[in-house]
């Protein structure tokens, strides 16, 4: 092959018109705490199984599309006979997923101790 058949094959590339490639920045966990959900789930009127069912589908889902925080609410146990079944279920599951990373008690404006905020792996 001559050197006019492999320039024709193999083209030169002008590397200063290349897209400049972007490192995606970290962000603080700090930051991440304060912000607020990019998603929520409510579990409002299902029972433990489905709820769980429900959430970890929902972690996948919401991992899947990239996304850092995520809201779900569970209510405060209200309409219950008894102990709130739904948040400690909730938190359990959270314990042991392994795309739940931190997670706490969600503020007021966003359901306050009916709901939890996630943050994911």
């Amino acid at each position: 092959m001559g050197m006019e058949q492999w320039l024709d094959k193999y083209p030169p590339q002008d590397k200063d018109k290349r897209k400049p490639e972007t490192k995606a920045v970290p962000v603080s966990r700090k930051k991440l705490v304060k912000m607020p959900a990019e998603r929520s789930l409510d579990l409002h009127g299902l029972t433990a199984d489905e709820a769980c069912s429900e959430v970890e589908a929902f972690l996948r889902e919401s991992k899947r599309r990239g996304l850092k925080k995520v809201l779900i609410i569970h209510g405060k146990g209200y309409h219950s006979s008894g102990e709130p079944v739904l948040k400690k279920e909730v938190f359990r599951l959270l314990e042991r997923n392994s795309l739940a990373g931190e997670f706490g008690a969600a503020d007021r404006k966003e359901g306050g101790s009916g709901a939890v905020w996630v943050l994911l792996k």
